[in-house]
């Protein structure tokens, strides 16, 4: 018993090693209405389960801590992975791209499209790109 404690306690210590989580709504639906309450524009990550550079931007650009503060202070963050028909359910089809990954930064007030991000972006372009 004292290893399985010992064991846990382990575990909540390197898991609080990382600090930072990016915060994300549960669906398209829900980013939407944060985002109205919040007053703040929402970022739609499409990505799919096969794809290497969704793969690369999740564990380099999605995981760094300044993207992560960012998002998380300035806007809602919904991820959609388009292989999942229940992901994509209350999706409009305009933000459901051929290729991915793909960034979309959507006014929740209207639904419309401010910019779009195509395919792998490092760090310093992803940020760059939302701060303008």
């Amino acid at each position: 018993m004292k290893f399985i404690i010992k064991l846990f306690a382990l575990f909540i210590f390197i898991t609080s090693l990382n600090g930072s989580e990016l915060n994300h709504a549960d669906s398209y639906t829900d980013a939407i209405e944060q985002g109205i309450k919040e007053k703040k524009s929402v970022v739609l990550f499409a990505h799919s389960p096969y794809c290497p550079w969704c793969r690369k931007m999740e564990n380099e650009t999605l995981s760094n801590k300044n993207v992560i503060d960012y998002l998380n202070n300035n806007y809602v963050f919904v991820s959609v992975d388009l292989s999942l028909d229940v992901a994509t359910e209350d999706v409009p089809k305009r933000f459901l791209p051929q290729g991915t990954p793909t960034t979309y930064v959507i006014n929740p007030n209207n639904q419309q499209l401010m910019f779009t991000m195509r395919g792998f972006k490092k760090v310093k372009s992803f940020l760059g790109r939302l701060k303008r």
